[in-house]
């Protein structure tokens, strides 16, 4: 979030030169006239030591680890193929992100296919692909899998999705997935949990590789996830009573990003109900991908040598915390307003069809590109769209804008293509920074790409 006095473009990777806000040494303004506005672009750089950082933090996990990138929090296939370049696999969550991960050469092995609600299809198309893990989240989905399975002639190695009811602290209801009243997952204490493992079992075309949980996303409570793994090596340990031989513990993504902090619920409907910034929130989490990784391998060896049983090979299904700053969203002020005894007002090209308020958070730090000027107060910041709710950032610090402003959306990374709607008009585009290249990765869409499916004007 942007302080008073406006934060520093450094903590982003960006500089200021003759004013004007530059990433990887590409002026943010020039590309906003090349490509216009909204527009997305993309740091190969920062992706790429984003990923990296994720495999020396676990460098001393005594195991295999394998990281998945998940496909939901940033579909873009040119930032999806600057990560699948540094030795990631894929996360998907249902037959679109499948497709695009063979598509993109991902090994069919080194795909995990997760999600709630997968059709016959998909799963078909998984068996086919002979992808490497899929995560059963629930008893119909068990059922659905095991014939398909049989007509695929081999052992489809899976992992039971547990609802392990861990529910980290500070979040907000909307992020929260591991808790039982919510809708992922096979709960313990009515059962759930130990009949899939026995059908699991003994299913001679199921292979039960071992067991899954996701708790959340943008998660700063590190505790949560050795509370997590606790109750997936219970589960193990179950799995093993019932005659299976698991090797895997996959602990899902939810790792949020050392500038980031999730709103509390309070915090949340404070925002949306009466524009109240949250008071910022002052966390020693520099380090936060490293620490995470300490809590994560000490708790798995710990609770492994507790329960006797070997070291399990660590499966992480990343997504905010690798790609949330390695994006921004550039937009350009329209009209800008002022009413006197309520605020300023600045309309922008791009709001809830750009902005991704599926995971609001007070880190979406609004930075004025073209030109240089101190903070004045604090302006609503709202989209093209016809409604209150079209809002970019309430209340937020600024200078006095004017028509014709360029202002960058910072960590816009996580979710912000993945949720992006045609309320409002085309999509926007997204450009890739490759060193001195600037390169269009997604174009944005045409009014004709919004009409191609409608039959009537065929």
């Amino acid at each position: 979030m942007a302080m008073s006095g406006g934060p520093d473009p450094g903590i982003w990777g960006l500089e200021r030169r003759d004013g004007r806000l530059h990433l990887d040494g590409h002026d943010l303004t020039a590309l906003a006239a090349e490509y216009g506005t909204p527009l997305h672009v993309a740091s190969a750089r920062i992706l790429r030591e984003r990923c990296t950082g994720m495999r020396a933090a676990f460098a001393s996990y005594p195991g295999p680890v394998s990281i998945h990138f998940s496909y939901k929090t940033n579909p873009v296939a040119g930032v999806l193929r600057v990560m699948h370049d540094t030795g990631l696999g894929a996360e998907v969550v249902d037959g679109y992100e499948l497709w695009l991960a063979l598509r993109l050469g991902v090994p069919a092995e080194r795909i995990v296919f997760n999600g709630p609600n997968k059709t016959d299809d998909e799963l078909r198309a998984a068996c086919a692909a002979g992808v490497g893990l899929i995560v059963v989240d629930a008893l119909a989905e068990l059922e659905l899998l095991a014939p398909v399975a049989a007509e695929s002639h081999r052992q489809v190695p899976i992992a039971l999705r547990l609802c392990p009811d861990v529910v980290p602290r500070g979040m907000n209801i909307s992020s929260l997935t591991g808790s039982r009243r919510n809708q992922f997952g096979l709960d313990a204490p009515s059962g759930e949990l130990a009949e899939a493992i026995g059908r699991a079992a003994r299913d001679p075309h199921l292979r039960l590789a071992g067991m899954m949980a996701h708790i959340g996303s943008g998660i700063h409570d590190l505790g949560s996830f050795r509370d997590t793994v606790e109750r997936l090596l219970d589960a193990q340990l179950q799995a093993r009573a019932a005659g299976a031989e698991p090797w895997l513990l996959d602990i899902g993504g939810g790792l949020g990003t050392e500038r980031s902090h999730q709103l509390t619920t309070l915090e949340m409907l404070g925002y949306l109900g009466l524009g109240r910034m949250p008071r910022p929130h002052r966390r020693g989490d520099e380090r936060l991908m490293a620490h995470y990784a300490g809590v994560v391998t000490s708790a798995v060896v710990d609770g492994c040598r507790r329960r006797g049983v070997p070291v399990p090979e660590l499966v992480l299904e990343p997504g905010r915390a690798l790609v949330s700053d390695a994006q921004v969203l550039l937009l350009t002020v329209g009209a800008v307003r002022e009413r006197r005894g309520v605020g300023r007002f600045a309309i922008a090209d791009g709001g809830a069809m750009t902005v991704s308020m599926m995971f609001l958070s007070e880190y979406h730090a609004v930075l004025l590109v073209n030109r240089q000027a101190p903070d004045d107060g604090r302006t609503s910041l709202f989209g093209r769209l016809p409604s209150p709710m079209d809002v970019v950032y309430r209340n937020c610090p600024l200078p006095r804008l004017a028509p014709g402003d360029v202002l960058a959306v910072m960590d816009a990374g996580a979710y912000f293509t993945s949720t992006a709607t045609n309320f409002g008009g085309p999509r926007p585009g997204v450009v890739l920074l490759e060193g001195p290249e600037a390169r269009l990765v997604r174009r944005r869409e045409t009014y004709e790409d919004l009409a191609r499916v409608e039959i009537t004007l065929s």
